[in-house]
Formats: structure tokens, C-alpha cells, sequence
């Protein structure tokens, strides 16, 4: 993950929002997006390349990638199914594939309102996170980049951090045609952790 981790480079953006004005990161929405969409084009830009270092020769192929992520890694396992066609087997642990409820959860869990407003989720950042979830998910055809994939999806009904609520609406409409493959699991009692 970008800016997370050992890779971490300014400490500010991994932080929420809070309303202690010394912890709060007003940023938080454009950060934590930035961190989960950067990630998965680092997965999509290594897949670009991988085959030729493992096989420089062409003495085999990739013929299927599948990517799983944890939280953070989690929302970017999202955008890779949605975004990568190369991808067609997905494990998300703990993630989101729609990012404005969740925001809008954190919101109201922190500040007592869900509306998302400038500075803190900016009109331009909006138009952008817009663009990229209206896909046609529910479409039984290859219109849906979801059409056809894998997606194992394992997440906490006690989830204080990405929760569940979040991603459920999404979830429970989500196809995946015949080919394809949805399992969800919700563990009761289970927050944002995984063993």
C-alpha cells in the first residue's frame, strides 16, 4: 500500500476525521482514496510487466490473476475487479467497493451528520469517486466488469471501521452472471480484524 506501512510518508494521511481539531485529518476522504486507488494501479501496472520477468523467454503464461486485500487492501481489491478485466478473482477482506456511504457512515459516526461537504469531500473529488462506481453491476452482460468474476467477499457485522452497511446495499445486487462466482460472508460478532 502506498503510504502505509513500512512505505509510509506522511503519518497525517493515514489519520480519520475526529473532532479533536490536533487529530483530525480533513483530508481523510481525498487520502484514503488516493492510498486505495494508487495501490490498485501499482497491482495492474505489476501485471503489465510480471509475465516478462517470470517468463522472459515465453516458456509459460499467465493465464488467470486474482488479487486479495486486507482493509486498505480490501478497497483496492474492489477497484481492481472493477477496473482490471485482467483480474477475475477477487477477495476482499474487510473492503468497500462503494466509497461515498462509507464516508458518509464515518461522518455521521464522527461529526453526528452523513453529508459529505467541501473542504472535507470537495464537488471535483465527487464528480471523480461518481464516475467510478456507476458501472452497470446489476447487468447480466459484459457491460458489467464484474460479469464473469470470482468474488469471495469476507467481511464483519461488527465492523466499526468499514462497516458493513456500507457495502451492503452494493453487495446483495451485485452480479455476476453464470460463469461467475458472489459468496459473501458476514461474521456476526466480528469487527475489523481477520485471523
Amino acid at each position: 500500500q502506498r503510504n502505509h506501512g513500512w512505505r509510509i510518508i506522511d503519518k497525517k494521511s493515514n489519520d480519520a476525521w475526529d473532532k479533536d481539531p490536533a487529530k483530525d485529518n480533513e483530508k481523510h476522504a481525498l487520502d484514503m482514496f488516493t492510498i486505495q486507488t494508487g495501490t490498485a494501479r501499482d497491482v495492474s501496472f505489476l501485471i503489465d510487466f510480471f509475465p516478462a520477468y517470470l517468463y522472459p523467454s515465453g516458456e509459460n503464461r499467465v493465464v488467470e490473476w486474482g488479487v486479495i486485500g486486507y482493509s486498505l487492501g480490501g478497497h483496492s481489491a474492489w477497484i481492481l475487479l472493477r477496473e482490471d478485466p485482467r483480474i477475475t478473482i477477487g477477495i476482499p477482506i474487510v473492503g468497500c467497493p462503494t466509497y461515498e456511504p462509507l464516508m458518509k457512515w464515518r461522518m455521521k459516526q464522527t461529526f453526528g451528520t452523513p453529508d459529505l461537504e467541501a473542504p472535507r469531500y470537495p464537488d471535483t473529488f465527487r464528480e471523480y469517486v461518481s464516475k467510478g462506481v456507476a458501472v452497470p453491476y446489476t447487468a447480466l452482460d459484459a457491460s458489467n466488469p464484474f460479469y464473469g468474476k470470482k468474488i469471495l467477499v469476507l467481511s464483519g457485522k461488527d465492523d466499526q471501521l468499514v462497516h458493513w452497511s456500507a457495502s451492503e446495499t452494493f453487495i446483495d445486487a451485485l452480479e455476476v452472471g453464470p460463469q461467475g462466482v458472489k459468496r459473501v460472508i458476514v461474521e456476526e460478532g466480528v469487527g475489523h480484524t481477520m485471523t
